[in-house]
Formats: C-alpha cells, structure tokens, sequence
C-alpha cells in the first residue's frame, strides 16, 4: 500500500496540511479538527472545500484503517449549516455497502455540540490488503 505521509488531510509529513489523526471506531473511523481563520472563504465562514475535503478523507480511511489503499470515485456532499473558525469537528465515516464494483461509504462532520454540519456519501475503488 502506497504511504499517504504527505496527504494534505491526514499526513503527517505535509508541512501546510490538517493532520487529522483517525482512529478506527466499529466498522468505520473517527477524527476531530479546529478549524482556524487559514481555512475560511468568506470571513468567518470554514470554506467548503475543507470540509469536502474532509469528508472525502474520512471514507478512504474506513479502508485506510484496515490496510487498504482506497480512492473516491464520487461523493456527494450536503453542507447544513455554516461552520466558524474555532468550531471543534467530529469527522465520522462507515462503509455502507457495494454497488457496480465500488464499495459505498457515508461520513458526517458535527460540532462538538452534536450539531450535525455536513453529510456526504461517496463511491471508492479499494485495492485488497495484501
């Protein structure tokens, strides 16, 4: 499996990248990030990019987690409410299936509060552990 040291969301080498670290939580994985005033688009407001980017992370680690190198096909991301710098995330992903080949995940990002802010749901291509 390829080393993904220097991915901009969970590496740990990439000098301009969030770090999240994942753990493995039942089937799926788990991580938390503040985001700061670096990461906005219009002020005050996290940039949605992040946040997708987040989303798309946290569904390849479902897989990541379990020695698999896995890369997104597709995701669909559903923002419901604005995210601030200084907000506490919790990034949450499962597997949900398969379909046409791909294995199928749904993620969400909260608050610390529990307030759901994004959803998404994505398509990857997962290589067997070896």
């Amino acid at each position: 499996m390829r080393s993904a040291d220097h991915c901009f969301v969970c590496g740990k080498d990439n000098p301009i990248g969030l770090k999240l670290k994942f753990v493995k939580v039942g089937e799926g994985v788990r991580a938390e990030f503040t985001p700061s005033t670096l990461h906005v688009g219009y002020d005050g407001v996290v940039h949605g990019g992040i946040i997708a980017s987040l989303i798309d992370d946290a569904l390849a680690n479902v897989w990541f987690a379990r020695g698999q190198e896995a890369l997104t096909a597709k995701i669909e991301v559903r923002f419901r409410h604005e995210i601030q710098p200084g907000d506490r995330l919790i990034i949450s992903a499962h597997p949900t299936g398969a379909k046409g080949g791909l294995m199928t995940g749904r993620a969400e990002v909260s608050r610390a509060d529990g307030v759901v802010v994004a959803e998404g749901s994505g398509f990857l291509t997962v290589k067997p552990a070896k």
